[in-house]
């Protein structure tokens, strides 16, 4: 079961992907990315061009982040219980 949020977040980056992001307030370790896949194209009415990383934070929770490139502002979307 996922729970979806859609909020701006913070990410710091090492090597290109997200290593730390901080969330209402809270940092998040990542420990692993589990999968990465872009959407983009005409076929969105709104334009969108996002890059998505799911990511293992310590602790176990799994959490779907993107970075929307055109605006170059991170969110995250979902958590996964």
């Amino acid at each position: 079961m996922t729970k979806r949020f859609d909020e701006e977040v913070r990410v710091e980056r090492d090597a290109g992907m997200p290593a730390v992001f901080e969330w209402r307030g809270r940092r998040y370790d990542v420990v692993d990315v589990i999968g990465r896949w872009r959407i983009e194209g005409r076929w969105w009415a709104d334009g969108r061009d996002r890059e998505y990383w799911r990511v293992e934070a310590r602790g176990g929770a799994v959490w779907d982040l993107y970075h929307d490139r055109q605006h170059d502002r991170w969110h995250m979307e979902r958590l996964w219980d």
